[in-house]
C-alpha cells in the first residue's frame, strides 16, 4: 500500500518524534492527515522509517516510528553533473530531474559564457535548490539526497578531477568522440562527471585547458542541446551505460 513520504533532517532518537515546520504543514493541511494514518520518513542519508501519526497539537504532529529500516534505491555509479547554471526555472526543472534520476552531485560552475552569474548569490541558489531536492526525493523515492555542491571557478572544478574514475566534458564541436564509444572504452567506471557549458558552450581554451587536465570531450548528438536538456540526457545515458 501506498504511503505518502516526508523528509526530516534528523536521525530519531526515539521511537515517538514530534514534526513541526514545513513538513508537518504539509502532512496536516495538504495531506489533511489524522491520528492513526500511517506515513513514510526519511532522513536523506539512507534509512526510512514506517510511522503511525498518534497525536496532532496545532500545527504539529507526534508520530511512532513502528519500522527503521536501511534501504538503498541508488544507481550503480556515481554520477556528477558540474554544470553552467541556465537561466530563470530552467536550473529549477534541471535539478528535479537530475534528482529523480539518482545524480549523486550536481556543481555549478562559472565559465567565460556563463549567461548567469550566481556567485553573488550562490547561498540563496543553494537553499532553493536543496528544497527542489527534497521535494524530489519525497516523489521518487530516494533515501538520499542529491548534494548540491557552492559554485565554483572553471578552473577550480578541474583541480577535482582526480576523484573520479572517468571525467568527461560535453562538447559541440565536430570530429569530437561519441559518449557511447568513450564510454565503452571505460566500462568498470564507477564514480563520473560530466562538465556541462552555458549557452555557446565551453571555449576552446576551456576546452583544451579540460583535456590537459584529464577531461574527455565527448558529444551526444548532431543536435545542440540547452544546459538542462544536455543535464538529463548525459545522466540517462550514464545510468544505462552502467547499469547492471
Amino acid at each position: 500500500m501506498h504511503q505518502d513520504r516526508f523528509y526530516i533532517s534528523i536521525t530519531p532518537a526515539a521511537s515517538e518524534v514530534w514534526l513541526e515546520g514545513k513538513e508537518a504543514h504539509h502532512i496536516l493541511h495538504v495531506k489533511r492527515a489524522k491520528p492513526g494514518d500511517k506515513i513514510t520518513l526519511f532522513n536523506g542519508k539512507g534509512l526510512e522509517y514506517l510511522a503511525n501519526i498518534i497525536e496532532i497539537s496545532h500545527n504539529k504532529l507526534k508520530v511512532l516510528i513502528e519500522q527503521s529500516r536501511s534501504i538503498n534505491r541508488e544507481a550503480d555509479v556515481e554520477i556528477t553533473i558540474a554544470f553552467s547554471a541556465p537561466k530563470g526555472k530552467l536550473a529549477a526543472l534541471l535539478i528535479q530531474k537530475c534528482t529523480e534520476l539518482g545524480v549523486k552531485a550536481l556543481i555549478p560552475i562559472h565559465c567565460k559564457r556563463s549567461i548567469v552569474d550566481i556567485r553573488n548569490k550562490a547561498a540563496e541558489k543553494t537553499e532553493k535548490w536543496n528544497k527542489i531536492v527534497v521535494e524530489a526525493s519525497k516523489q521518487c523515492k530516494r533515501n538520499f539526497l542529491t548534494k548540491i555542491e557552492n559554485v565554483i571557478s572553471f578552473s577550480s572544478i578541474l583541480k577535482t578531477l582526480h576523484d573520479y574514475d572517468l571525467s568527461l566534458i560535453a562538447c559541440t564541436e565536430v570530429n569530437i568522440g561519441s559518449m557511447k564509444g568513450v564510454l565503452d572504452e571505460h566500462p568498470l567506471a564507477k564514480k563520473i562527471i560530466c562538465l556541462i557549458g552555458p549557452e555557446g558552450g565551453f571555449t576552446n581554451d576551456e576546452i583544451e585547458i579540460a583535456e590537459k587536465s584529464g577531461c574527455i570531450p565527448v558529444s551526444i548528438g548532431n543536435s545542440t542541446l540547452r544546459v538542462e536538456t544536455a543535464a538529463i540526457a548525459i545522466s540517462s545515458m550514464l545510468l544505462y551505460a552502467y547499469s547492471k
